[in-house]
């Protein structure tokens, strides 16, 4: 009887094991994009609080050389441009946002692809490495934008 339950048991489990699923290789591939995608986000966000700061001291500073009647076009035009940037850059974020929020749901994002067919697979790889680089311009976007920005309020 002992005998009986174990092989029952062993083959139990051989079972389970047999009908587990393996995550097809296009599914892994797009989860580790899918990480790699959120993780430029994630980078990127906390520079969102320097980019506005930066916006408003360099209004502050545009504003002074107004004031000061001593009015280089080319000096003010040079504030505007870096503010400018700035905004876009800002702009940019928001889009990115909005954009990747509307192309894939929470679940695909937090747990990857539910899907097994490979057309609707291939479709949202397509999708994610799009998002992915759009993701790189808008980091680039930013990044130049808040050291040009930093250059100009150190001279």
């Amino acid at each position: 009887m002992k005998t009986i339950i174990k092989a029952l048991f062993i083959t139990v489990i051989a079972f389970s094991f047999s009908c587990k699923e393996e995550q097809s290789k296009d599914s892994k591939a797009f989860d580790a994009q899918m990480k790699e995608t959120v993780q430029i986000h994630d980078d990127v966000m906390p520079k969102m609080t320097e980019l506005n700061s930066l916006i408003s001291k360099l209004e502050k500073e545009k504003e002074k050389i107004e004031a000061s009647g001593d009015v280089a076009s080319e000096e003010v035009e040079t504030y505007e441009t870096a503010i400018n940037d700035l905004k876009e850059a800002h702009d940019l974020m928001m889009s990115w946002m909005k954009n990747f929020s509307n192309s894939f749901s929470r679940t695909e994002i937090n747990s990857g692809l539910a899907t097994k067919d490979k057309d609707s697979i291939k479709a949202k790889q397509e999708m994610l490495s799009a998002q992915y680089n759009s993701a790189e311009e808008m980091q680039t976007a930013i990044t130049k934008a808040i050291e040009n920005a930093q250059l100009l309020l150190s001279e």
